[in-house]
Order: structure tokens, then C-alpha cells, then sequence
């Protein structure tokens, strides 16, 4: 199906399902030509979600207005929010803003296995307000789901209507479904045939575009690069699961299998939420070409794995990549001593 016809089609499937508008949209398309001669391969551009606007931006804030609208258009008398991950959550500090907005408060809580300090994400989750308590959860399952029930059972046990925000809730990717029609329409505009998709990803944000992919008939390939993995989960199963429950949701007939998912895993180094020194280099070129701005631990990490396939010769001069820029930069303030150093060589 053409391009003009097929997002229509797309935006009309849409339309159907529930949404709550926080986003800042379009984000920005933007060329950039300093790193891409810098690595002398393909011609880079990059999709500005960093620049969704709530709370500093991210690609959460798209999600939430997926699963918030859903949540709350089946349950609209909800009194409280819980939601929670690492204590340098983007999802967290998304949710906080979408919960201040809407004027409810939410309870987060996050891993803090080490006790970092109050700064970068968890900074910002107390100034929007929320109630903030740590666990020392050491495993990294999908969304601490027994955390977080038991915070929603006590709630309730207080006669408050709580309801946890469910990072994997089955709305979240049509998300990037959206996002992929607004950039098809954005290239289209500018003459630009992307051979590659690239991001951080390790779940739904993918999902979205996997499945907007295929019902665009993108012939561009999407490769996620992973800032974790999950305990006890298979990173192309669970994408593909999650975009399944999203076509499902638009009833297309459309199907993403898990061989269709390309997720890395090369560039993790010390672990989540840890800098590698892959990622810290790929920071300080961005930033040192084209003022483009990446977080320590996901975004980088991603530009980190674009970078060794220029340079291993997978990505080449005939290509043109989008880098997905998903967000997180709050995060890069609590890791202000690593910055430093890395920004001395």
C-alpha cells in the first residue's frame, strides 16, 4: 500500500483506541552531518524523541499517553498510580509527570541496589511530586511485578483505589506504531529512504515499530540495541509478543514474529545502568560533531553499537540510518564524575 494511503489507513486504526495527548509532536528529523563524515559511512539522522516535551521528553512520554488512556478509560475513578523500575527510570519519571498532569498521585518504586544519591531521574520524581520508596530488588524482571502488586494490595487495604501503570500493558506499543507514521511521513517529505532503524531498545518501543513497519511496508531493517536483558525472558519473543497484542488491539491481520527482531546484546559491557567505555566515547562524539546530546547507559550505548558496525563494515556509505533518540538525558547528571573524566580525554 503507498505511503499517503497506508498511513491513513494506520492513523484511522488508531484513532479508535483511547489516548491521553502529553507529547510535543512531531519530534524533530534532523541531518547530521559532522558525525556522519567523523565515521565516513552512512548518512545519519536522527528522530528527536528526546524532545517529547514532558519532564524532559523521552519515548515514555509517548507510551503513557497510550497506556494511561486505556487505563483510565476502564477504571476513570482510579485515586492513586503505582508504577516503579531502577532508581534512574526514564518510565518512572515520564510516569510522575503524566500523574501530576492529570492530578493523581502516584507511588513509584525503585530498585536502588547500591543507594545512589537523590539526582538525575529520581530528583526530578520527587520534585513532580510523587512518593518515592526503594527496594532492593536485585533482579531484573520485566516490571517487579510482585513490588509493585503488593504496594497496590496495601493501598487498597487503605480504602484507596490504586492501580499499578503497567510498562507492558498491551497499548503501550501502538505507540511506535504512531511515531513510525509521523517519521514515514516525515522522510517521504524529505526524499529520504532509510535503509536501517537504529535505537536502544528493550521492549515495547521496538514492538511499535516492528509492527508499524510492517503495516507501512517499510523495506528499511530495525536494529535495537539492548541496555539489559531480562531475568528469565527472551528479548525477541517478548518484542514480538508485544507487538502481537498491539495488532491485535487494531485488528489488523499482521504478525511479528520473534526471527523478525533484530536486538543486540554486544553492547551491555558492565551491566545495566553501568557506562562502557564504548559508551562514554560514543557520548563525547556526538556531543563534539553535532552537539547531539546521549545518556550514559541507553541511548549511547545504542550509538556505541552504531558506531562499531560503520566501522566492522556492516553499515556502509549506501546506507541512510535513523537513530531513534530516545530520551534519558536527565540520568546523565548522576553520573557526573564519569562525564567529567570522560570529557578531560
Amino acid at each position: 500500500m503507498p505511503g499517503a494511503a497506508a498511513r491513513s489507513r494506520i492513523r484511522e486504526l488508531l484513532a479508535r483506541q483511547p489516548r491521553i495527548p502529553f507529547a510535543l509532536l512531531p519530534t524533530p528529523l534532523e541531518y547530521l552531518p559532522r558525525l556522519s563524515a567523523a565515521l565516513g559511512g552512512p548518512a545519519i539522522h536522527v528522530k528527536r524523541d528526546d524532545l517529547t516535551g514532558m519532564a524532559f521528553g523521552g519515548n515514555k512520554t509517548r507510551q503513557l499517553e497510550w497506556v494511561l488512556g486505556a487505563l483510565l478509560r476502564a477504571h476513570p475513578d482510579v485515586e492513586v498510580l503505582v508504577t516503579g523500575a531502577n532508581i534512574q527510570s526514564n518510565w518512572s519519571r515520564q510516569s510522575a509527570a503524566a500523574a501530576a498532569k492529570l492530578g493523581i498521585p502516584i507511588v513509584l518504586v525503585l530498585r536502588n541496589t547500591e543507594m545512589q544519591e537523590i539526582q538525575g531521574n529520581v530528583l526530578l520524581d520527587y520534585w513532580l511530586g510523587a512518593e518515592v520508596r526503594f527496594t532492593q530488588e536485585p533482579d531484573m524482571t520485566i516490571v517487579m511485578r510482585e513490588e509493585l502488586d503488593r504496594v497496590v494490595d496495601e493501598l487498597r487495604a487503605q480504602g484507596r483505589r490504586a492501580m499499578k501503570i503497567d510498562p507492558w500493558a498491551p497499548p503501550i506499543a501502538l505507540s511506535y506504531v504512531d511515531m513510525a507514521v509521523e517519521l514515514d511521513e516525515q522522510c517521504e517529505a524529505r526524499g529520504l529512504e532509510p535503509t536501517r532503524i537504529w535505537l536502544a531498545a528493550a521492549g515495547p518501543t521496538q514492538s511499535g515499530l516492528e509492527l508499524g513497519a510492517k503495516l507501512l511496508g517499510w523495506r528499511a531493517d530495525i536494529t535495537g540495541v539492548a541496555p539489559l536483558t531480562w531475568t528469565g525472558a527472551d528479548l525477541p519473543d517478548l518484542t514480538a509478543e508485544a507487538a502481537n497484542r498491539a495488532a491485535a488491539l487494531l485488528r489488523v491481520d499482521e504478525r511479528v514474529a520473534p526471527s523478525d527482531v533484530d536486538n543486540r546484546t554486544d553492547q551491555i559491557g558492565p551491566g545495566y545502568a553501568r557506562p562502557s567505555a564504548e559508551s562514554l566515547a560514543a557520548m563525547r562524539l556526538t556531543a563534539r560533531t553535532d552537539a547531539l546530546l546521549l545518556d550514559p547507559v541507553y541511548t549511547s550505548k545504542a550509538m556505541a553499537g552504531l558506531i562499531d558496525a560503520v566501522r566492522r563494515g556492516e553499515l556502509t556509505a549506501d546506507d541512510t540510518v535513523v537513530f531513534v533518540h530516545t530520551g534519558g538525558l536527565p540520568a546523565a547528571f548522576a553520573y557526573r564524575d564519569t562525564i567529567l573524566e570522560m570529557s578531560r580525554v
